[in-house]
């Protein structure tokens, strides 16, 4: 079966990016979460639990290696080497400094630990269960023998997805207005991951495209600290979380290592928009 693994799954929107593929898709998802506890996803996921295509690992902590060693381990003994189609990277932290007074070494050291490296070892230890291109290419014509793709259009057919929540504000062209040091930098190094990443993936002849992606402003409990009781605002970036999904599942869907448009290696915002490093 092929196979979903979203890192950060029991977040808002990493909830509802859950249930949109069980919904959507035909892909067994695992949904990775630091909880000792299943319980948030699957009480938020109601009836979607039932079907079979579901594995919360819970303990998954990004900042304890081994559990992402162990989740790794999981996987592949269950559905085999080469079952990936997706990674997605959903976890976050924000401190949003507003001056140098009020940076603090501990927590932008766990925004760095959180935001880039917990990113950087979710795929050191996921990639290796992405298909190659060779292997991608005899999983499609199993597919057009049987029911087509599982991912159902979520990915495109000729390739498999590295997918990291970035952000705008991580982008040092773009910085206009200062403020949030740690959160910035912690994302511009994240963008540095997924350059890297990519080129690794194509040296090694794997299946996958690495993207970068700024979802906008998505109205819940990680943003509501920071933006308070601010109304969804879609003109100018500010999403309900299903909204949210909505545009990121369409820009999934259109990464593709060939083609006109370059998106390996390159962060897009909600519009479909590269974002400047």
């Amino acid at each position: 079966m092929s196979v979903a693994i979203l890192q950060g799954s029991s977040g808002g929107l990493g909830l509802a990016v859950t249930r949109h593929i069980l919904q959507k898709t035909r892909l067994k998802v695992y949904a990775l979460t630091h909880s000792s506890s299943s319980d948030k996803i699957s009480d938020g996921l109601g009836s979607l639990v039932r079907d079979g295509r579901l594995e919360v690992l819970t303990g998954v902590d990004v900042l304890e290696e081994s559990t992402l060693e162990r989740a790794a381990k999981t996987v592949r003994e269950a559905e085999g080497k080469g079952s990936v189609r997706l990674i997605a990277c959903l976890a976050g932290i924000l401190h949003p400094e507003k001056s140098l007074s009020s940076v603090s070494a501990q927590e932008a050291l766990s925004t760095f630990q959180i935001n880039t490296l917990g990113h950087l070892l979710t795929y050191k230890h996921l990639v290796p269960l992405l298909p190659t291109k060779r292997a991608l290419a005899q999983l499609k014509e199993e597919w057009e023998a049987n029911e087509g793709d599982p991912a159902k259009g979520l990915i495109g057919a000729s390739n498999s997805l590295c997918f990291s929540l970035s952000a705008r504000v991580g982008s040092i062209a773009d910085n206009e207005r200062g403020g949030w040091y740690s959160y910035r930098a912690s994302k511009a190094a994240l963008n540095q991951v997924i350059r890297t990443l990519d080129h690794e993936l194509v040296n090694k002849s794997t299946s996958a495209v690495a993207v970068g992606y700024h979802p906008g402003t998505v109205l819940t409990s990680f943003t509501r600290p920071v933006i308070g009781d601010k109304p969804a605002d879609p003109k100018h970036g500010v999403f309900e979380v299903d909204d949210a999904v909505s545009h990121m599942t369409k820009l999934m869907s259109r990464v593709k290592r060939d083609g006109d448009q370059v998106f390996g290696g390159r962060c897009f915002d909600w519009r479909g928009e590269r974002v400047e490093w």
